[in-house]
């Protein structure tokens, strides 16, 4: 599914539902404490803890991501964000301000590897 068309399933959930799609600090609330609840699983970890623990517990993980996004689709539409956009921005800027250096690299390295999964 794309990310245009999860936001507006989650928009048409929204609206069999009864609620209203406008500007609310309880859905950036709600985000925060669900970025919380992942941090948690994975603090005072070391590196080799965390990637055993995220391996371990894939579909918590799985179903903590899914959260996020469905959160993140309803916060897009209550602002009348676009979110696809949004990202297209966000990602021109980065891909600029890290131009030549060694993340952009690994980025196209790993895309022309066919490994499109990672950050």
């Amino acid at each position: 599914m794309e990310i245009k068309e999860a936001q507006g399933v989650v928009k048409e959930f929204s609206e069999r539902n009864g609620w209203e799609d406008f500007p609310n600090i309880d859905k950036i609330d709600h985000l925060h404490e669900e970025l919380v609840e992942v941090s948690q699983y994975l603090r005072y970890k070391n590196k080799e803890e965390r990637i055993k623990f995220v391996k371990e517990n894939k579909d918590l993980f799985t179903n903590e991501i899914g959260d996020i996004m469905f959160g993140l689709c309803r916060l897009s539409n209550q602002l009348g964000v676009d979110l696809t956009e949004g990202f297209e921005k966000t990602k021109d800027k980065a891909f600029e301000k890290y131009r030549g250096k060694k993340s952009e690299v690994n980025i196209i390295d790993k895309k022309s590897l066919g490994n499109n999964n990672d950050n």
